[in-house]
């Protein structure tokens, strides 16, 4: 019985590890580390980005996809692709996309690749958490493939080459994340 235990724990240990694994090697190969956007500005990310039932919402670095799944459950009509080149939170947004559907009878569409190489023609609303200098290198991007009225909203980090229409200072204390909301309209 004690050798089970052992096998069964040392099975876990080893499966914890290659998530570790995983999510060190992506944060070194990717532009931007896997850091999730902080649950309690859920709610306002979704008033900011203002979505209707025809929306068609980008998250560009979706992480595991908590901001994608929070705006679908409370607009279900709208359309929802998560773009996300690190394979830890990617598998992390897949996994919980398959239960999800299994509960709502909806998916949300999750997508491994670099959101650079597809097209965002087709959005009304994207979202990032983003650093500036990844913000920077996407503005030629957005300003030739948005369609005008496209909205923007970005936690934390703004362009410094464009001017937010609106900066919204969430209240978060000194070391939190996302203490502020960043408002574009293309």
């Amino acid at each position: 019985m004690y050798n089970i235990f052992l096998i069964i724990g040392l099975i876990i240990a080893l499966f914890i590890l290659f998530l570790l694994v995983l999510w060190v090697w992506g944060n070194i190969r990717s532009k931007v580390p896997f850091i999730g956007v902080p649950l309690e500005t859920l709610k306002e990310i979704e008033n900011t980005l203002s979505l209707k039932k025809d929306s068609i919402v980008y998250d560009l670095g979706c992480g595991d996809g908590r901001v994608l799944f929070y705006l679908h459950k409370n607009n279900p009509t709208a359309k929802y692709i998560g773009i996300e080149c690190n394979l830890f939170p990617y598998i992390l947004a897949i996994v919980r996309n398959y239960f999800y559907k299994k509960k709502n009878k909806d998916d949300i569409k999750i997508i491994k690749g670099d959101f650079f190489d597809f097209d965002l023609s087709n959005s009304t609303h994207i979202f990032t958490y983003l650093y500036p200098n990844i913000m920077d290198d996407l503005l030629p991007k957005f300003d030739k493939e948005l369609k005008k009225g496209t909205i923007l909203v970005s936690a934390s980090f703004h362009f410094t080459l464009k001017k937010e229409n609106k900066e919204i200072d969430l209240r978060r204390k000194k070391y939190q994340l996302a203490k502020k909301i960043y408002l574009y309209e293309f």
